[in-house]
């Protein structure tokens, strides 16, 4: 399950310039990849739990849910529904430190709930705007930050027909009221691209409008490694390569482009 922490990074080329709205380094992107594919995990584990729900539950439960991890660190999932100004709390699941999912009735914070749902609402709004009409299964990532703002991921979901898709994700972080959003960054092309996974292979993710990979495609590498031989991220400026080795196990490698001649 955290296998991928023992990712080795291994930087051969020149430093890759920065987009004018994405300014973290790839070793960031690469953490925060790392905790994605960790919530991913607890959210599919706790949303398995809901199944077992009884029909007037699952009806009181929207897209609002979300997991988080408490002041002592262990994760929560909640599920519900944003209404009426208020948040209708359905189920309340914790991750134990043994390795078991509880169901508990423990009150959660009513002003980090509501608030989470309005930045859930706006941050779809928001992406739907660019989007348009959209067949393709959005995850979300959801932080809630020691200084109460929020900021949430919308990252491509593992398709039907088991097809990994890339070409649109949405950064948002908001102020503690869920209402504003303080930065964001928002990629999309006009259409997402994707590949069928069950099949060993090598794959080339183009971002050549960009600088620099995106977090999303960082997250795609993380996230599909097992499923494709090599993962390659071309960009403007640079290629970027995860790939697998028996002395190294999973690592990465990185690339500059030269500039053509004038």
């Amino acid at each position: 399950m955290k296998s991928w922490l023992l990712l080795a990074v291994l930087l051969i080329a020149q430093t890759v310039q920065a987009q004018k709205n994405n300014t973290r380094s790839f070793s960031e992107k690469l953490e925060t990849a790392q905790w994605m594919r960790e919530y991913d995990s607890i959210a599919w584990r706790m949303s398995e739990l809901v199944t077992e729900a009884t029909y007037e539950e699952l009806a009181r439960i929207g897209r609002e849910w979300f997991c988080y991890k408490a002041e002592d660190s262990l994760w929560n999932g909640v599920y519900g529904k944003f209404k009426d100004g208020k948040y209708d709390q359905v189920l309340h699941y914790r991750l134990n430190t043994n390795d078991t999912i509880d169901v508990v009735s423990d009150p959660i914070d009513s002003v980090m709930l509501v608030a989470v749902s309005r930045a859930i609402s706006v941050a779809y709004r928001e992406a739907g705007v660019i989007l348009g009409k959209s067949y393709v299964k959005m995850n979300k990532f959801i932080r809630y930050h020691p200084d109460k703002t929020i900021t949430i991921w919308l990252l491509p979901a593992l398709q039907p027909s088991d097809v990994a898709m890339y070409g649109g994700e949405f950064y948002y972080h908001f102020d503690e009221s869920g209402l504003k959003v303080l930065e964001r960054e928002e990629y999309y092309k006009g259409s997402f691209k994707g590949f069928k996974i069950g099949k060993t292979r090598e794959v080339r993710l183009n971002y050549e409008d960009t600088d620099e990979p995106t977090q999303g495609a960082v997250y795609f590498a993380l996230q599909y490694q097992r499923s494709f031989s090599e993962i390659h991220i071309d960009t403007r400026a640079s290629t970027s390569l995860m790939a697998f080795s028996q002395e190294k196990g999973y690592y990465w490698l990185h690339a500059g482009k030269s500039k053509p001649n004038p």
